[in-house]
């Protein structure tokens, strides 16, 4: 999302290059460091103990975070609460206003572990001049909390979704345990017609192949370019995610609705309060029904098609210029711009 916004908005300020491949062409950016640091077991194992199961790429660099936040000039927006650390410390000892966005909260997490993370929120939050956050259901926590905020989707590339599709249901994500990545494999197991693909890097090469071979019915692509996601995107009927406990819409599910795909998604997941059930989508409780949803489309063209019709309106409200429109709208807003 933040390289979308720099190419729109500004310079992209990176902390740490990651492995995953983000499309960086004509993008103004500024990378600190490539690669982990001699400081990077320390962190892994601090963020281990909260978020083990996406892998060491997930790490939280805090001698980057502490010790670079000097080098961010204003106007500033920084992505998630770990990154606002610097626009807080900018705030207290520069005067510096700044914009959070907040991709996902700790405020409603319970036990002692959970303090600093939960505390970290409330302090990022508190001088922010404006959060901005990715779904009405995280904007409700938040309010909850007593903080406002602002839903600005993330962005996508709406196309023509008239073309020639397969029986195809794609799934993308960056894959770890807590993505529960059996359910996709279930759903695999009871189509009657097509297949089912998982795009996307595994955090645990391991957990990755023990799935492979547990689940012979489902395509894993691993790592992606952008190009052959998008030609995932221009073959497949449908697209599908799973959420526990996700307050976010789930950037594979923007993706794909801007591509013409069916978004099939459980209760579990933010991006159910952009879907008219039975009429652009589906929202389903558990793998069985999403079996049946896709199953039941695969077999009805028609009604398929319909219902991509109905996303098109949809999908133009989600392109990145408009996000980035209404970014910009709300920094003039509180006088950042």
């Amino acid at each position: 999302m933040a390289v979308k916004e720099a190419r729109r908005l500004g310079k992209l300020f990176v902390l740490r290059e990651s492995f995953h491949d983000y499309g960086l062409t004509d993008v103004k950016v500024e990378i600190v460091r490539k690669g982990h640091g001699k400081l990077t077991p320390i962190f892994w194992a601090i963020t281990s103990l909260y978020a083990k199961g996406r892998g060491k790429e997930a790490t939280v660099d805090l001698d980057l975070i502490l010790t670079k936040w000097l080098k961010v000039s204003p106007p500033a927006l920084y992505h998630d609460q770990f990154a606002g650390i610097m626009g807080y410390l900018n705030k207290v000892f520069r005067g510096q206003d700044y914009a959070l966005y907040l991709h996902e909260t700790n405020l409603r997490a319970k036990g002692v572990k959970w303090y600093f993370p939960r505390l970290l929120d409330r302090e990022v939050m508190s001088k922010a001049k404006v959060v901005f956050t990715n779904s009405k259901e995280n904007q409700k926590v938040l309010a909850e909390y007593g903080f406002s905020s602002v839903v600005v989707y993330p962005g996508c590339y709406p196309r023509d979704g008239k073309k020639e599709r397969e029986p195809i249901v794609l799934a993308v994500s960056m894959w770890d345990k807590g993505r529960f990545p059996e359910w996709y494999g279930e759903v695999a197991k009871r189509l009657k017609r097509g297949k089912l693909i998982m795009a996307g890097s595994w955090a645990v090469k391991e957990e990755k192949e023990r799935f492979k071979k547990e689940y012979p019915q489902v395509a894993v692509t691993g790592r992606l370019s952008e190009e052959k996601l998008q030609e995932l995107y221009d073959r497949a009927s449908i697209v599908l995610r799973f959420g526990f406990n996700e307050l976010g819409p789930g950037m594979g599910i923007i993706e794909g609705i801007c591509n013409g795909l069916i978004p099939i998604v459980n209760e579990g997941l933010g991006s159910k309060e952009l879907i008219v059930n039975d009429v652009n989508g589906y929202v389903v409780k558990d793998y069985e029904e999403a079996a049946e949803k896709i199953n039941y489309l695969f077999e009805n063209d028609d009604r398929l098609n319909k219902m991509r019709e109905e996303l098109r309106s949809l999908a133009d409200d989600l392109s990145w210029d408009n996000h980035a429109r209404k970014i910009r709208e709300e920094l003039e807003k509180v006088g950042m711009l």
